[in-house]
């Protein structure tokens, strides 16, 4: 069959913004999506002390929230920094009742919403109940509203406690307290907190607020109502931190809110069970960490369990140190990398455009070249090793760019040797690129630019070795994070992939022929090698290197995703002895971190390999807390781990949906345990939106969208399979 589409479609597909302008969903798909979330809300029946803390947010402000529903320690925000490198925890909001200190709740319920982000608490003691209610506004970011309802026959004395942040108290009314951070910090905090009902005591100025400072009496059957503000610049006042209206028109806008949030992505209906509830609550997450151009995100944005944290919630698991893990500086390929492309593969454009304008720094990219790589002849140290003198990059290298391992705020490198000597990251990046131009059609030049630039950067990198007839990479840190050495598989993978992407794109553009030329005579000398039917993890490999635990073996990982276009050049067989091998070298997942899992299984679901992708994301359902809430790094380390949750969103897409190219395959990579499985509005290349349902492990429908007309439906097929050329839409045989 065969759909000819007019020119004029190529325009850009529109299918909803965050403004919720327009609603294009029918009514019975949205409800199958908040039916799910519903489903799989956060319910605890019993109040335990271990019980984790709840992490919410709206990407710009968030925090961890008190299992007794008092408030939330120490709300973090994404742009508040200590100084061009590390991000500071600001101050907290918590309730302390004096009438129910030391005591054990009768009764007790929380349960958090999925839906719209919204934290319900109602606890009962012997001499009292309340019930309470939290949220960071989806509309208005830079406001946490907290109600807590005194339901008993006694008036209640509270403490409003503010946690250990230092900052000055510039004004105060008995309603409202304004502080500021004090210097030297790189950026300023300003914090407003309001209330409706009067404090009990007032508040000194120009002094360090104090717990006990701040008191207030919620009479009985009464609603105390409160919000913060916080907001980071230089200047502020309170009149343009009060809020604008009360916390019921409040609440209703981020409801509003929310529910645009999930309108603007694709999504999958999964069968019941665990995997599909980690997978809503993983898009859950996401969404309240990620997807602002303010900021990008760090490893654990706005979930740093501390060891202070941890004692005034007396949870008894792992925690930190008292400081923030990594700073919460943002990774490119961590938790940022990661939610972009996630963002990207359910179909948010907006989102998904705004991670990769934060990412995007010109003229920091260009000064990374050099800061992260050594120019002419070096000798490397690795380990207290030397591995003698090589020569990196040329000289010639003015258009080269490179992105960060670990960002500063003006996303130079921030310097953490040996780890930003990652290679791969130079295709990685570049990668998120590409895939946004070319599901969404938008972004050509910058995707061009940034891809140009590191093909530039490769070209700078690679030498020609007359022995091996080949482009070689002296030795450099593999995404393997104990391996350095030279022709790492992952680094020829993104060296060839960048390379000749930017040539295509160029001839597509009909621009720079000259260095087109040049980037596709070195692409085809860059030789993956292999041995024995099996690709080698780097040039001098002779399998004998251990795997399993934290580092493992990766570099096998970058065989699929996300350098999709290269598949083609490997051997299947050679591809799946390669993997079969790697996963069994690393012990199937023993001490793997759940992201590194999901990059595989990622991986595996473009081969096809679909029980393979399903097992290796099975093992990230071992890696969350008791209540199956927060996934983690791995072995029970930092929890809420966004580069985990954010890459497993991405691997039921994987799974129902893969477009490479101008080819569309729907359910290449279904499982036997997803035999019912349903996918709403996914991107595909070109702007084309795509639905399918799976009953039994059949298709029973697919259907084909762009600018809002279907173009194909499909019915009762094993599978199916596309492609587009010349403006056609052509259905594989």
């Amino acid at each position: 069959m065969k759909i000819f589409l007019p020119s004029s479609s190529i325009r850009l597909f529109l299918f909803i913004q965050l403004c919720c302008s327009a609603n294009m969903y029918a009514d019975d798909v949205d409800g199958k999506l908040f039916a799910e979330l519903k489903k799989y809300a956060i319910v605890h029946d019993r109040y335990q002390n271990t019980n984790l803390p709840v992490l919410t947010g709206n990407a710009v402000i968030g925090g961890l929230t008190d299992p007794l529903g008092r408030g939330v320690y120490n709300i973090e925000v994404n742009d508040f920094y200590l100084n061009e490198t590390d991000r500071v925890i600001g101050a907290g909001m918590m309730l302390q009742i004096a009438q129910f200190s030391g005591l054990q709740p009768e009764m007790y319920r929380q349960e958090y919403d999925l839906e719209n982000g919204i934290l319900s608490t109602h606890v009962a003691y012997p001499n009292g109940a309340y019930d309470s209610e939290l949220f960071f506004s989806q509309d208005d970011k830079e406001l946490m509203v907290y109600t807590f309802t005194n339901l008993g026959k006694n008036n209640l004395v509270c403490n409003i406690d503010l946690g250990s942040f230092d900052f000055n108290v510039v004004n105060h009314t008995d309603k409202t307290v304004y502080g500021v951070s004090k210097e030297p910090s790189f950026t300023y905090l300003h914090y407003f907190l309001q209330t409706n009902i009067p404090f009990g005591s007032f508040l000194p100025v120009s002094k360090k607020i104090l717990s006990k400072d701040i008191f207030l009496t919620v009479p009985a059957g009464k609603k105390l109502e409160i919000t913060v503000r916080l907001k980071v610049e230089q200047d502020a006042t309170p009149r343009s931190l009060s809020r604008s209206s009360e916390t019921g028109e409040l609440r209703k806008t981020h409801i509003d809110r929310w529910k645009c949030n999930w309108q603007s992505m694709g999504f999958v209906i999964l069968p019941k069970g665990d995997f599909a509830k980690t997978f809503y609550r993983s898009l859950h997450w996401l969404q309240c960490t990620a997807g602002v151009e303010r900021n990008l995100p760090g490893e654990q944005q706005f979930a740093a369990l501390t060891s202070n944290i941890a004692a005034a919630y007396h949870y008894h698991g792992n925690a930190h140190p008292n400081h923030n893990p990594w700073a919460q500086e943002p990774f490119t390929y961590g938790g940022a990398g990661w939610a972009t492309l996630a963002y990207t593969w359910l179909g948010d454009k907006t989102r998904a455009g705004n991670m990769l304008a934060g990412f995007y720094r010109p003229e920091s990219l260009k000064k990374n070249v050099t800061k992260m790589f050594p120019v002419g002849n070096y000798e490397f140290e690795y380990g207290g090793k030397k591995k003698g003198h090589f020569d990196y990059l040329s000289p010639n290298h003015a258009d080269a760019i490179a992105f960060a391992h670990e960002n500063n705020y003006d996303r130079t490198n921030h310097q953490a040797p040996p780890w930003d000597k990652q290679v791969h990251i130079q295709g990685f990046a570049p990668a998120m690129y590409d895939h946004y131009h070319r599901f969404f059609s938008e972004k050509a030049d910058t995707a061009y630019a940034v891809i140009k630039g590191s093909a530039e950067f490769w070209r700078a990198l690679l030498h020609y070795d007359a022995i091996q007839k080949s482009y070689a990479i002296a030795p450099l840190l593999s995404l393997t994070e104990d391996l350095f050495e030279a022709d790492l598989l992952d680094a020829l993978i993104a060296a060839k992939w960048v390379l000749t992407r930017a040539a295509a794109l160029a001839e597509q553009r009909k621009t720079d022929s000259d260095l087109r030329k040049k980037w596709l005579q070195i692409a085809k000398n860059i030789r993956i090698r292999d041995r024995n039917n099996v690709y080698l993890e780097f040039g001098s490999d002779d399998g004998s290197r251990a795997g399993a635990g934290y580092q493992g073996i990766r570099g096998y990982a970058y065989l699929g995703f996300p350098t999709l276009e290269t598949m083609k050049n490997f051997s299947a067989k050679k591809v799946n002895q390669s993997l079969n091998q790697c996963w069994e070298r690393n012990k199937k997942g023993e001490g793997m971190i759940t992201f590194i899992a999901n990059w595989f299984a990622l991986t595996d679901a473009y081969w096809g390999r679909a029980e393979e992708a399903y097992e290796k994301a099975c093992y990230c359902l071992t890696q969350t807390d008791p209540s199956n809430s927060a996934m983690c790094e791995q072995n029970g380390a930092l929890y809420y781990f966004l580069t985990g949750y954010a890459s497993f969103t991405m691997i039921p897409v994987a799974m129902v949906l893969q477009s490479v190219g101008n080819e569309i395959k729907v359910f290449p990579a279904v499982p036997k345990a997803f035999a019912d499985i349903e996918f709403y509005n996914l991107p595909a290349t070109g702007g084309i939106r795509v639905s399918g349902v799976m009953k039994g492990g059949k298709t029973r429908y697919v259907r084909f969208e762009k600018d809002g007309k279907t173009l194909l439906e499909v019915k009762d097929k094993e599978a199916v399979s596309v492609s587009l050329a010349d403006g056609r839409l052509i259905q594989s045989k």
